[in-house]
């Protein structure tokens, strides 16, 4: 009887063990699946966005402007971030860790690293560009030549500044995998001295503390001209050109300020949990590190959204070229066979609100007098015809709007 009891306790334990197992290894699948569908999803997206952004400037001589440079810097950087970063992290999701090999772990955090070093330095290099053209409209505004060598000079210096240099040659500062967040990076032994202590220093106030404090310095001085231009209160010294510049370029500079704030707020507090995780200061949650890599990683396709919903030349642009999709053409002929309804729709509004207008004019003019109303008639006309032909000329400074 015992026997059997004995048995039968068994049989349940290993009942609930296998339901245990069963119901953790669901749970672990349909995690990893929430992970590298939306991961997929931003990867795909980039390729394709930034693809178009650099095949655009590449194929059209017009566009081969000094700020175009710079967005299809950061164009390549992020298509880089895609496929040599990403694909990686998303095998690692799958295998629950790395299987690549050392060597590749080390190739791994070395271009995670250059890749968010350039952003940063490209983002400040951006902020720079608005900052000439609209504070300090008399300097010298960068050209194409200038533009070449300030890109060159910030992968360069993310290049010094990202290289592994450190685990070569000393054997406190290994590269390890961090869990969590899907990709190898640099980790330091306890205490941190001399050269490790260095390179951390290093790294924040250039890639950190320098940019975050002249981007906030610009656009700062950039909102308060822009500011003081729309309440003409600008200064003497500028000329009437000068501040038709600055209007043009306003609407620039909100683009660009745009792509700056998101990518600031994606990249860093990823950037900053991975340090103090590397030099074991800190703990996080893995869903935690994983939100936050997830977020980093998404700014890479979020850069060309903001291009084609912030620029008219952009969008465009883009859309030419995503109407070669088949998904998308049909779309778009969706689009236009539902255009002419809103137009009708837009008219009936417009024709209401006419017939309002002219009641209300019809009985003030009852009561002022026919000499009044021609007068009255003659000044909408000449007030209307202005307003159009400002209307036309700030809708042409708008189309040569590059940001």
């Amino acid at each position: 009887m015992d026997l059997f009891n004995t048995t039968e306790t068994n049989h349940s334990e290993e009942e609930t063990l296998f339901h245990a197992s069963t119901k953790a290894v669901t749970s672990s699948t349909v995690s990893k699946v929430f992970k590298i569908m939306p991961l997929t999803f931003v990867m795909l997206a980039s390729v394709a966005g930034n693809s178009i952004v650099i095949h655009a400037v590449y194929a059209d001589i017009r566009m081969r402007t000094a700020t175009n440079v710079l967005i299809v810097s950061q164009s390549v950087v992020d298509l880089g971030t895609s496929v040599l970063v990403i694909p990686f992290a998303l095998v690692s999701v799958g295998c629950d860790g790395w299987i690549f090999g050392v060597e590749f772990c080390a190739a791994n955090g070395f271009f995670n690293l250059y890749f968010t070093q350039i952003t940063v330095l490209q983002l400040v290099i951006i902020a720079f560009d608005r900052y000439l053209v609209i504070v300090k409209p008399s300097y010298r505004a960068i050209n194409l030549k200038d533009a070449i060598k300030l890109t060159s000079v910030a992968w360069i210096v993310s290049f010094l500044g990202s290289f592994p240099w450190l685990p070569l040659l000393t054997n406190h500062v290994r590269v390890e995998y961090f869990h969590g967040f899907y990709v190898c990076a640099k980790r330091y032994s306890h205490p941190v001295l001399g050269a490790q202590l260095f390179s951390v220093v290093f790294v924040i106030t250039v890639f950190a503390v320098l940019p975050l404090f002249f981007i906030f310095y610009s656009y700062y001085h950039i909102n308060r001209v822009i500011h003081l231009n729309k309440h003409r209160v600008s200064p003497v010294s500028l000329s009437n050109a000068q501040k038709m510049a600055i209007n043009v370029y306003a609407k620039s500079a909100s683009t660009s300020k745009t792509v700056i704030g998101t990518s600031l707020l994606q990249v860093f507090p990823a950037c900053f949990m991975m340090l103090l995780d590397g030099l074991q200061v800190g703990r996080f949650p893995d869903d935690v590190k994983t939100a936050a890599k997830w977020i980093m990683w998404c700014h890479c396709a979020v850069k060309p959204i903001i291009y084609a919903t912030k620029s008219r030349m952009w969008a465009k642009t883009i859309r030419k070229y995503l109407l070669l999709f088949p998904l998308v053409s049909a779309l778009s002929r969706m689009d236009l066979e539902m255009a002419p309804l809103s137009k009708v729709a837009d008219r009936v509004k417009n024709y209401r609100l006419s017939r309002r207008i002219h009641s209300v004019e019809g009985n003030e003019n009852d009561t002022t007098g026919t000499l009044q109303q021609t007068s009255q008639e003659r000044t909408k006309k000449s007030t209307w015809f202005n307003d159009m032909k400002n209307a036309w000329q700030v809708e042409e400074q708008n189309d040569f709007c590059e940001f």
